[in-house]
């Protein structure tokens, strides 16, 4: 295998067949991209239009949820990838299954599961027979349901990378006298970086992207705010 200077292993180049139809793909896909903002700058009305303060705000509405969502997720998927792969939790292929399903069900399903149970007149109320419940409508809302929706993209990375991941690293590091927090800080986390990498960048794409949630919840995110304009 060939190595560079200090030994470390070379990389291959790409070969020109793989190469160029990847670089046609992402012009394609780049060129209506490049379209719009071509367009809109022509005019100059599409900058008047993203200066406004309304828009400003819209920006900042999409993105502390797409921030929030995703770290709520990380924060779910990555300790559930954890019990499932690395501790004798009872049950574990049940967990496993169980924390995969909410992928099968549409995010806006889970928004009207939780209206129907927490929202006005919903199940919970008419239970507890109270005159009113906490607001659910707005970002607390959508941050739940779009959470719920999600955290599965990182917990199946994590997951599987885990159970890619050699436990003699971890028990040469308990044996050197680390603490399990240590070990997991120290060896296992930089080796779970990429995969709560790619799985936090899912989430958050799917988050901007998401319209039925943020409809749903009456929370004012930019896929919203496009619809009501048009």
């Amino acid at each position: 295998m060939s190595r560079r200077a200090g030994g470390r292993p070379g990389r291959r180049t790409a070969p020109l067949s793989l190469l160029l139809p990847a670089l046609v793909t992402v012009a394609l896909l780049l060129l209506p991209l490049a379209y719009l903002v071509l367009r809109a700058g022509s005019s100059g009305r599409g900058w008047r239009v993203l200066a406004r303060t309304n828009t400003l705000e819209l920006l900042w509405s999409t993105g502390l949820l797409v921030a929030s969502v995703t770290a709520a997720s990380v924060a779910i998927g990555v300790p559930l990838a954890w019990l499932v792969t690395r501790t004798d939790l009872p049950g574990r292929r049940l967990w496993a299954v169980a924390g995969a399903l909410p992928l099968v069900i549409p995010s806006y399903v889970a928004a009207f599961c939780l209206l129907g149970a927490f929202g006005p007149r919903g199940l919970l109320q008419q239970l507890l027979g109270v005159e009113r419940l906490p607001e659910i409508y707005g970002f607390w809302g959508a941050l739940v349901a779009l959470t719920l929706s999600t955290y599965p993209y990182v917990f199946l990375l994590v997951a599987t990378a885990l159970r890619g991941l050699d436990p003699a690293l971890e028990e040469a590091g308990r044996g050197l006298g680390q603490t399990p927090a240590a070990v997991f800080r120290r060896v296992t986390l930089p080796a779970l970086r990429p995969s709560i990498g790619a799985g936090a960048l899912l989430v958050a794409l799917y988050t901007l992207s998401d319209f039925g949630v943020v409809s749903l919840m009456r929370y004012d995110a930019l896929t919203r705010a496009i619809y009501l304009q048009y």
